[in-house]
């Protein structure tokens, strides 16, 4: 299973930049044709606060409906004290959502494809292959 992030979906269903919202659409379309696409709750809940932001929440009923067809049920307490204590100790506490949805992927996936380059820093940290778009950082042994 693949991991997006929610900066994926966003690119996605938001046209900022024709070359992203392809790009994006090829990755989503291709995961999910071959059933390896996975979002948290967390993912979904960032992506229905941006649309809410942007006001376009309603005309993209379609892509809400999806996606929650693609994420896990529930968010795993365990997980959240997991981010908590990777957090503490690393001192990357103002990241605490990106942890989450690493630690969300370690769990359910082989690597997690984002745009945000703040997950260079989390890559160490991980067994977990992380993409950002235009880059791939090397996994961790």
């Amino acid at each position: 299973m693949i991991f997006f992030d929610t900066n994926i979906l966003v690119y996605q269903a938001i046209n900022q930049d024709l070359h992203k919202q392809q790009k994006t659409t090829t990755l989503i379309e291709g995961a999910i044709d071959k059933n390896i696409f996975f979002i948290s709750p967390l993912v979904l809940s960032e992506f229905i606060f941006v649309l809410s932001k942007l006001k376009i929440i309603d005309e993209q009923q379609d892509k809400i409906e999806l996606y929650k067809n693609f994420s896990c049920d529930k968010i795993d307490l365990s997980l959240v004290y997991d981010s908590y204590n990777l957090c503490i100790k690393n001192q990357i506490c103002k990241h605490i959502n990106d942890v989450m949805h690493l630690k969300t992927a370690e769990k359910y996936c082989t690597k997690l494809i984002t745009f945000d380059s703040d997950f260079k820093k989390l890559q160490p940290l991980t067994h977990t292959k992380i993409e950002i778009i235009g880059e791939v950082l090397p996994e961790n042994s």
